[in-house]
């Protein structure tokens, strides 16, 4: 029997990101003894923590024989491969050859810089040297124990940047969460502006009610109350949105305030990691609450957000956005501005003299 012809393919075309920022990575809880196989950006990265439990990322594919070291496991602070045993410490280096002779290849790993902050992993995917820990957007309520969060992981199908419009046009929460969100998004006051290279959109809908769920939740099911949304934008996809409601004339620095995390960092042109959490200030320790809580929001995310915008990402094969001239509404005016910042963060980036 001769042997199978293998063709020689040509390089896999990658997606164009904006590398010098941060990305969630993960939540810190759920890295644990066992590494972690991830793909961000279309690079394969692999995380671990170390004995004194320093959470590391570094580059997925051993370079032996291009095994995935996320399968392996951790032996004495090292990551050390499924298929051949090389053993990897967190600054890259090969720190033990099991076999004959033992010599250790001067073959480094790509490091990652990797920052463990507001109960998430937040990682570096371009010039380590410029991976300033101060960049990173303020979620410290994550991690504040007033505050109790629900939270949730779900490895999405469309681009990233889809994800980012959906938080940004709150409109859509009347048509596809009609349990979560009244007339406010449709009817209120909208708001959109840009500060720096940070989008914001704002709702604002005075004496009315709110949906059945929310009202629920709050306790004022029936009850008119104003209702303020922002949503804050940070390149290149991680969002915070700030939920207040309350009785008529109420300030609104005194609303009942529900703050959401909406992160989403690419793994490829057409899948995307997406990590939310929405926290609350009261009902704290109610096990009962907190389940109701998580399955409503797990829901409107996860079965009624994803599977739409998976199909209209399918229906879009593969164009650019800006290519199939898609109508702008008036809800538009936060998306738009964070794709267009997002283009001139990544242009600049690209005129940038390459490191080393």
């Amino acid at each position: 029997m001769s042997a199978a012809v293998v063709p020689k393919l040509g390089p896999v075309p990658r997606g164009t990101y904006l590398r010098d920022c941060w990305y969630v990575a993960g939540w810190a809880s759920d890295l644990g003894s066992a590494p972690q196989q991830r793909v961000f950006l279309e690079d394969p990265v692999a995380l671990f923590r170390d004995e004194a439990g320093t959470a590391h990322a570094v580059s997925g594919r051993c370079p032996h024989r291009f095994a995935p070291l996320g399968q392996g496991k951790v032996v004495e602070g090292a990551l050390m491969c499924p298929y051949h045993g090389l053993r990897f410490d967190g600054s890259g280096a090969c720190v033990h050859n099991p076999h004959p002779g033992g010599q250790l290849p001067e073959n480094r790993l790509q490091v990652y810089p990797l920052a463990e902050t507001h109960a998430l992993l937040w990682i570096w995917m371009g010039d380590p040297d410029k991976a300033d820990p101060a960049l990173i957007p303020d979620f410290s309520w994550l991690s504040d124990p007033r505050w109790e969060a629900v939270r949730g992981t779900a490895l999405a199908e469309g681009h990233y940047e889809l994800y980012s419009d959906n938080i940004l046009d709150l409109s859509h929460a009347n048509f596809v969460h009609p349990a979560l969100v009244a007339a406010a998004f449709t009817e209120g006051e909208r708001r959109f502006w840009q500060d720096g290279e940070t989008v914001h959109a704002e709702y604002i809908r005075l004496d009315d009610y709110l949906s059945e769920g929310i009202g629920g939740m709050l306790g004022r099911t029936g009850q008119k109350q104003d209702f303020y949304g922002w949503v804050r934008w940070h390149a290149p996809a991680v969002l915070y949105f700030d939920f207040r409601a309350g009785p008529p004339g109420t300030p609104r620095e005194a609303c009942t305030l529900l703050p959401s995390l909406h992160a989403f960092t690419p793994e490829t042109p057409d899948t995307t990691h997406y990590f939310w959490a929405t926290a609350r200030d009261f009902a704290l320790g109610d096990a009962d609450f907190t389940a109701g809580m998580r399955a409503a929001l797990e829901f409107a995310f996860e079965q009624e957000d994803m599977p739409l915008i998976r199909d209209s990402h399918r229906l879009m094969r593969g164009a650019d956005f800006w290519d199939l001239r898609p109508l702008v509404l008036n809800g538009d005016g936060g998306g738009v501005r964070a794709r267009r910042m997002l283009q001139r963060l990544i242009e600049r980036q690209r005129q940038q003299p390459a490191a080393g």
